[in-house]
C-alpha cells in the first residue's frame, strides 16, 4: 500500500558503523566495483601544475601570512604557502595561495590569474582580477625537498589507515590472519564476517597472493539447526606492478547483489541498518572461477573469467535496524534455482582527473556475460513476463556504464551519464541478471518499489510477486547534472590575520533523470518491444530536482515529471550521485 502523503523521505547512505574494518571486495562476474572514495583530496594533475607555479615564482615566494599594503606594486608573481594572504595593493602578475585563504581588500588588483589551493576566496568582488579566479578546496599533501615543493599524489588517506601500516610490516613475506566484512549488511545475512589466513610474497617481479576465509553471517549462522556459513578460497599470481597482468582462480560460497550498479554497497548497508530499507534484492552464489586480467596503461584494464556456479534463492531473515525494528522486511524475491556456466569480459576506462570529486574525463565501464546452463526451479514473475520457465537456457547479456564529466567554469561543471544493459541474444533472462530502473540511484522522483501494473520501473506487469523483483530485460537510464561550488565560512580578521570559525565546502546541484525498463522476449505485453526497436521517450520516467552535496553526505529532493501526481521524494547520498 502506497502512503498518500506528500512528502516520502528515503535514505539512501553508507555504512559508517562498518568503515573501520579493512575489506578486500571480491569481483566476480560482472559485477560493478563499489568505488565510494574515504575523503576528497586534490585531483593529481592540479597538484602537478601547483607545485610547478610555486617553484618557478622567483618576484615573491613566502611560507607564512603574506601582505601586500595599499599602495604597494608587485611586478611578478606572487606565491604563497600556509598564509594567508592578504591584499590591498596590485600585484602585476598571477597569486597563487597553497592551503591558505585569500582576502581581498577593496581596490585590491591582480592582473594575472588567482589560483587557491586548500583555502577560499574573499573579497574577490572589491577587486580587480585581470585573469580568472580558481579555487580548490582539498589541501596539497606535500613535502620540501631543499627549496623545492614536491607534491605527495596517489592515495594516502587510504595508506595511512593503520590496518594498511600494519599490512606494510614485513610485506615482503606478509602472512596474516584477516577479519573484515565480506560484503553489504543486508536483510538476507545481517553481517557478513569474513575470517581466515591471508598469505602473500612479493617476488620482485609481481607478487603471489592466497587466501582462504569462512564466512560467518550474523543473522543466519546461529539462528538454525544447519550452520549456514559461506567461503571464498583465492589465489592469484600478478606480473608487473603498475602495469601487468594477474591470473588466478576462486572458490566462493556467497551471497550476491542482484543489482549493484544502482548504489554503493556502503550507501545500501546504511540505509538497511539504520533505517530497515534495503535497496537490492539478494541470491546464493556457490561455485568456482578463473580469471585473467590485463592492466596495459593507467587508465584501462581488460578482464577476462569463466565459472561454474550454482545459484539459488535466499531467505529473508530479521536483522537488526536501529529505526522501525519492529516492521516487517521487504520479502526477498524467489531467484532461478540453476546452475550455469558463466563467461565474461569487461572493459574499464578511466580518465577522469579524480575519482572521487571528478571534473573532468571520462568513465566506461563495459560487460558482455555469456551464460549457459540449466534451470531447475524457475522462480516468480509477473504473468507473460517470460514463457515457461525451465531446462536448459543460453543467454548473452551486456551492460554498458558511460559518464562524461566537464568542467565549464573554475566553479560549476556538468556531467552526464548514459547506461545501457540487457538481453543480447538466446533465451529469457534468467532473474539474477534481470536489471529495472527504481530508487534513488536511478530517477529518484519515484519512490523504490512502488509502482502499479504495467510498471516501466521493474517490467511489473499485472500482479507483483513477492519482493516485486526486478524483471526487465532490459534498461536505458540519462542523467544530467550541473554542480556549482558552494563555500560557507564563519571568519573575522584580527590585527591584520584572518581567523577561519568555520568552514562547510561542497556543491549546489540541480539535476534531471530520464530512464525505464522494458521486455523483448514477453509478446503480447504492453512492455514488450522489438528486439531491435527501444520505446518511445514518452514513455520514460523523468524527473528534476536539486540538492546540496556536501563531499561526504548530499541532501536531494527531486519529484518526478511524467507522473505528476507522485509526491516530491526527500533522499540522502553519502557520495556523488554519479
Amino acid at each position: 500500500m502506497r502512503r498518500a502523503t506528500s512528502i516520502r523521505a528515503r535514505i539512501g547512505a553508507a555504512a559508517l558503523v562498518l568503515a573501520a574494518l579493512p575489506a578486500s571486495p571480491l569481483p566476480l562476474g560482472a559485477q560493478v566495483r563499489d568505488t565510494l572514495p574515504t575523503i576528497m583530496r586534490l585531483p593529481a594533475d592540479v597538484a602537478r601544475e601547483v607545485a610547478g607555479l610555486f617553484n618557478a615564482t622567483t618576484t615573491l615566494r613566502a611560507t607564512d601570512q603574506t601582505e601586500i599594503p595599499a599602495g604597494r606594486d608587485v611586478q611578478g608573481d606572487v606565491a604563497v604557502l600556509n598564509g594567508p594572504v592578504i591584499i590591498a595593493g596590485h600585484v602585476a602578475g598571477r597569486v597563487l595561495a597553497i592551503n591558505a585563504d585569500v582576502l581581498l581588500r577593496r581596490g585590491a588588483r591582480i592582473d594575472g590569474d588567482l589560483l587557491v589551493v586548500g583555502g577560499e576566496v574573499e573579497g574577490a568582488e572589491l577587486a580587480t582580477i585581470g585573469g580568472e579566479i580558481r579555487v580548490y578546496h582539498p589541501p596539497l599533501r606535500y613535502t620540501m625537498e631543499g627549496d623545492l615543493l614536491v607534491p605527495q599524489l596517489g592515495a594516502p588517506e587510504v595508506a595511512d589507515q593503520w590496518w594498511r601500516r600494519f599490512e606494510r610490516l614485513g610485506r615482503d613475506n606478509a602472512n596474516r590472519l584477516e577479519i573484515a566484512t565480506a560484503g553489504v549488511y543486508n536483510r538476507v545475512e545481517g553481517l557478513p564476517v569474513r575470517i581466515g589466513p591471508v598469505l602473500y610474497r612479493d617476488q620482485g617481479w609481481g607478487h603471489i597472493r592466497f587466501s582462504a576465509n569462512a564466512i560467518v553471517r550474523t543473522a543466519s549462522s546461529f539462528s538454525s539447526s544447519t550452520p549456514d556459513v559461506g567461503h571464498t578460497v583465492l589465489g592469484e599470481v600478478r606480473i608487473g606492478r603498475q602495469f601487468g597482468a594477474t591470473v588466478g582462480g576462486r572458490l566462493y560460497d556467497q551471497v550476491e547483489g542482484v543489482e549493484t550498479w544502482q548504489l554503493s554497497n556502503a550507501e545500501v548497508g546504511l540505509a538497511t541498518f539504520l533505517f530497515h530499507r534495503d535497496y537490492r534484492d539478494y541470491y546464493g552464489r556457490h561455485g568456482g572461477q578463473l580469471f585473467a586480467a590485463l592492466r596495459a596503461t593507467e587508465n584501462a584494464d581488460l578482464t577476462l573469467s569463466y565459472g561454474d556456479e550454482r545459484w539459488s534463492s535466499r531467505e529473508t531473515r530479521d536483522p537488526l535496524a536501529l529505526f522501525d525494528n519492529g516492521l516487517a522486511w521487504r520479502p526477498n524475491p524467489a531467484m532461478d534455482a540453476a546452475r550455469f556456466h558463466v563467461a565474461n569480459l569487461t572493459l574499464r576506462i578511466d580518465t577522469r582527473n579524480d575519482t572521487f570529486n571528478p571534473w573532468a574525463g571520462w568513465y566506461l565501464l563495459a560487460d558482455y556475460e555469456r551464460g549457459t546452463g540449466a534451470i531447475d526451479l524457475a522462480g516468480v514473475t509477473s504473468p507473460g513476463v517470460r514463457p515457461l520457465a525451465g531446462g536448459m537456457t543460453r543467454y548473452q547479456r551486456a551492460f554498458f556504464d558511460v559518464r562524461r564529466y566537464n568542467r565549464i567554469s573554475p566553479s560549476s561543471a556538468l556531467n552526464l551519464r548514459m547506461v545501457l544493459g540487457g538481453w543480447v541474444s538466446g533465451d529469457p533472462l534468467p532473474l539474477e541478471r534481470r536489471l529495472s530502473i527504481d530508487g534513488p540511484g536511478t530517477v529518484p522522483g519515484f519512490d523504490f518499489r512502488s509502482g502499479g501494473a504495467d510498471d516501466v520501473g521493474t517490467c511489473t506487469t499485472a500482479v507483483a510477486p513477492a519482493g516485486r523483483p526486478a524483471q526487465c530485460e532490459r534498461v536505458g537510464l540519462a542523467q544530467l547534472e550541473y554542480r556549482s561550488d558552494l563555500r560557507i565560512s564563519l571568519s573575522d580578521v584580527r590585527q591584520g590575520e584572518r581567523r577561519t570559525r568555520f568552514r562547510a565546502d561542497g556543491a549546489w546541484i540541480f539535476f534531471a533523470d530520464a530512464g525505464r525498463g522494458w521486455l523483448v522476449n514477453a509478446p503480447g505485453t504492453p512492455l514488450n518491444y522489438g528486439r531491435r526497436d527501444f520505446p518511445p521517450l514518452s514513455t520514460y520516467r523523468t524527473d528534476l530536482g536539486a540538492g546540496l552535496d556536501f563531499d561526504v553526505l548530499g541532501i536531494y529532493a527531486a519529484k518526478a515529471l511524467s507522473v505528476p501526481r507522485e509526491p516530491l521524494n526527500v533522499f540522502l547520498r553519502v557520495r556523488h550521485r554519479f
